[in-house]
């Protein structure tokens, strides 16, 4: 399998040494950093690692990943890393293992761990706005820990409520499938990505790799959470000092108008608003 790897980089000068330093312990063909006007020395970073740079404008993540793809037409596979995370020979292995044991397979993703050893959201089902506002809301917050791992775990009541399927973050030792996975950190089939034409253009961050999957299940591709490999995420504040909150609900509303009810609409609209 030819794997190329693409890195995409906004001001993450103090980001890339995490990532890129990985990449050259994975069995990859090809490394592409695409660069979206970075005003640090992200560039200048990227080359001291010997790999190839495209600058481009800020065009966003999806329009740079597809920039990237574009120049590798013949990948096998594409593999997506954030710039502030950091994945192991070993975990990567489980990834390519999980693509080629299943050929309908389009994308699989790792566990996403973060500095503190705490388990994030890297898979989910499919998106709710009732997730969303509660989300908004904090009402997760009031949740204890202990009650979250057990509604996480507890299969009645996820067959019923699926947003449940967001609390379980833990390893598991199998390939499950997903709605969708995070673009943090993924392999995508090559294949499965041209078929699709890439990500979706009209999303700038956040939701573009949400989109992705929604289309590559509606043409037919899986969608898998591989429970034996964990990504190491940093998470960096590049996009903080960008308006995180502000991004990540401009992309939930192209994401429910694309692909929602009228209601699901509505309640977007309401959301990407809502002053808190």
């Amino acid at each position: 399998m030819r794997v190329a790897a693409i890195v995409v980089s906004y001001n993450s000068a103090g980001e890339l040494p995490l990532s890129l330093s990985c990449l050259k312990a994975l069995p990859v063909d090809d490394v592409v950093v695409v660069d979206n006007s970075s005003a640090d020395d992200s560039v200048e970073v990227a080359e001291s690692f010997g790999y190839p740079v495209v600058s481009l404008p800020n065009v966003g993540f999806g329009k740079a990943i597809n920039a990237a793809a574009e120049t590798l037409p013949d990948a096998d596979a594409y593999f997506l890393l954030n710039p502030d995370c950091h994945i192991a020979p070993e975990s990567f292995g489980h990834l390519t293992e999980a693509l080629e044991a299943g050929p309908r397979l389009g994308v699989v993703a790792p566990l996403m761990r973060y500095p503190d050893g705490r388990f994030g959201i890297s898979s989910g089902p499919a998106p709710s706005m009732a997730k969303e506002w509660l989300a908004a809301l904090k009402v997760d917050h009031l949740v204890p820990r202990g009650l979250k791992r057990y509604l996480a775990r507890a299969t009645p009541l996820r067959k019923k409520f699926q947003m449940l399927e967001y609390l379980d973050v833990e390893p598991v030792r199998r390939v499950r499938d997903a709605a969708w996975v995070s673009g943090f950190c993924m392999l995508v089939r090559g294949e499965a990505f041209r078929a699709v034409d890439g990500f979706d253009p009209g999303f700038f961050l956040y939701f573009e790799d949400v989109d992705l999957c929604t289309r590559l299940r509606a043409n037919g591709w899986g969608v898998a959470s591989v429970g034996t490999s964990v990504a190491e995420h940093k998470e960096s504040a590049s996009t903080a000092a960008a308006g995180k909150t502000g991004l990540y609900r401009s992309g939930m509303y192209v994401y429910f108008t694309k692909h929602g009810t009228r209601g699901e609409r509505f309640l977007a609209s309401a959301l990407r608003r809502l002053p808190i």
